[in-house]
């Protein structure tokens, strides 16, 4: 009897144990298995499929942890600091540059700012460029015009004469704006004229001369464009060489009763050999290729040569001429 109840007992003991097995619910924080099951709370039902991440004693090393997202991390201050820099250090000069160039409307104004550099720098550009070549031009000069004598000693009886001029010409910029030089090498000719009517008791006398002279010129003029324009003035010095030089005197002597012609006298008139004057000049530049001027060229040098003059009349001269030309230049 006492063997019967002993299982008895035993059965309701195991009976109890498992219906409390059947309706106990495990104590588990939701949020932790959320965490462990990629926001799921519920637990793995047992399938065959892993749960998306192992913990603990549940990973059997053949899952692999699934890698977390990466994050965007907020731009630290260095990293803001460095940027801000950058920006400062853009200069106009570098507006082309990518780091530089911030939107579409950026570009314009960047563009702007290039072409407002390139032409405020434009002059500096060129003259680090320019040397002395770039501002020398060759050309050709030619003018005619006229000579008297004003100056020096016995020169009322000297008419006015004529002369023609053809050359190279070559003209460069000095250093101030507006200040230019020229410099030529032109083959010029002379015509002067005399004539004379001379009374003496018995007799009087008229003479007639003509000098023809050739000779280089060498032309050296400083000139400057008054206000930065067309109208220049300038001063220089002019040396010619004589090429060649001859001379003609006629003398007619008249009497009361007869008139005689003397024989032409050939290069009894001789020049000097050396000519040299100052040079006063205004022009007008049509355009950069072509211009005007009238040439003022007043001799300090005697025209004759006194010591071989044979002609009596005009031994003693001192002939320092007078010369006006109006010449045309045309750079190349």
């Amino acid at each position: 009897m006492k063997f019967f109840r002993s299982i008895l007992a035993i059965a309701a003991l195991s009976a109890t144990v498992a219906f409390a097995q059947d309706s106990y619910e495990a104590d588990v924080d939701s949020a932790w298995i959320a965490s462990q099951n990629g926001g799921s709370t519920e637990m793995n039902d047992g399938s065959d499929e892993p749960a998306p991440a192992c913990i603990g004693d549940g990973c059997d090393g053949s899952e692999t942890p699934q890698a977390e997202p990466e994050q965007k991390t907020a731009p630290t201050m260095e990293t803001a600091a460095k940027s801000s820099d950058d920006e400062e250090e853009c200069t106009p000069a570098d507006s082309l540059l990518p780091e530089c160039r911030d939107s579409a409307s950026d570009d314009e104004e960047d563009d702007d700012t290039y072409d407002r550099y390139i032409n405020d720098n434009s002059d500096i550009s060129r003259a680090s460029r320019e040397g002395f070549s770039s501002g020398f031009t060759l050309g050709f000069r030619v003018g005619g015009g006229f000579n008297m004598f004003f100056l020096g000693e016995l020169t009322d009886d000297w008419i006015i004469g004529y002369e023609a001029t053809a050359g190279i010409i070559a003209q460069t910029k000095l250093g101030n704006a507006g200040l230019f030089a020229t410099i030529g090498l032109s083959f010029s000719y002379f015509r002067y004229r005399y004539e004379a009517d001379l009374e003496y008791d018995d007799f009087s006398e008229e003479d007639e001369a003509k000098i023809n002279v050739a000779l280089f010129e060498i032309p050296l003029v400083i000139k400057y464009a008054i206000g930065g324009g067309n109208i220049t003035v300038g001063l220089g010095f002019d040396m010619g060489l004589k090429l060649t030089g001859s001379s003609e005197f006629d003398q007619t002597i008249n009497t009361s009763t007869t008139t005689e012609h003397d024989p032409t006298h050939d290069n009894t008139l001789p020049t000097a050999g050396l000519e040299m004057g100052g040079i006063f000049e205004i022009g007008y530049s049509v355009n950069k290729n072509f211009a005007v001027d009238l040439r003022i060229v007043q001799r300090f040098t005697n025209l004759l040569n006194q010591d071989v003059v044979f002609e009596s009349t005009v031994k003693d001269a001192n002939l320092l001429g007078t010369h006006a030309t109006i010449g045309f230049s045309l750079f190349l």
